[in-house]
């Protein structure tokens, strides 16, 4: 009887120390998955935040004034903007958040104009208290959009 029961102790020892072996195996294998995942992220988030930020040089970071020969390339930078953002939405969890503020940079782009920028700073009584003016709107359209490159 007592040979029965060191058999049945080493048996279950054995089988504990499979199973934690086996457990071990896929707790690493779930890390590494993780690891290159939020590698790949990091990668994308990067390549899609220097695209954007190489278009819009000379734009964003805001200058201190916008020129008049500035304004077109707002509208010009929708289509390199947009294949950016196509090729960086798979990496994202968030990606209705992501497509509206894609769609958010599309319609300021679309519309911001010299004379629409010049008539807020020069018409100052037409404004709202708690109005924002077109070039901190465009800043935090662009905040927005970098906020989903913040790494994992």
């Amino acid at each position: 009887m007592q040979v029965d029961t060191l058999v049945t102790f080493s048996l279950g020892g054995i089988v504990g120390y499979l199973t934690r072996t086996l457990i071990d195996h896929f707790l690493a294998k779930s890390r590494s998955r993780e690891d290159r995942e939020a590698k790949n992220f990091n990668n994308a988030a990067t390549t899609f935040r220097n695209k954007v930020l190489a278009e819009l040089q000379g734009i964003y970071p805001i200058p201190p004034v916008w020129q008049p020969q500035d304004y077109p390339r707002f509208h010009q930078s929708i289509p390199k903007v947009e294949t950016a953002a196509a090729e960086f939405r798979p990496f994202l969890k968030r990606k209705a958040e992501f497509d509206t503020a894609i769609k958010e940079y599309r319609a300021y782009c679309q519309t911001v104009t010299f004379e629409s920028v010049s008539a807020w700073f020069m018409y100052t009584s037409m404004r709202q208290p708690d109005d924002i003016g077109p070039v901190e709107t465009f800043r935090k359209l662009i905040e927005r959009v970098f906020a989903f490159t913040e790494r994992k």
